[in-house]
């Protein structure tokens, strides 16, 4: 089994980038830090965090031929 010990915690203070949709100029927050995945993972990511503090992962698949959400709330 994989140890994290080693790992850095994100930064959830300072990697975060203030930024506005751009069809309706909605604000939000992208996380500009890096994201660790697998040399093999061809899709991209990217962390989002919402005025009300709901932070989302987004995952582009271009090869994917069906698209799926998924929700948890703590």
């Amino acid at each position: 089994m994989e140890s994290f010990n080693n790992c850095k915690p994100a930064d959830w203070e300072t990697n975060f980038e203030s930024k506005l949709t751009v069809e309706s100029s909605l604000p939000y927050e992208e996380y500009t830090g890096p994201i660790e995945k697998s040399g093999n993972d061809q899709r991209q990511y990217r962390l989002i965090r919402l005025p009300n503090n709901l932070t989302a992962l987004c995952v582009q698949d271009v090869d994917a031929k069906e698209a799926a959400t998924s929700l948890s709330v703590n």
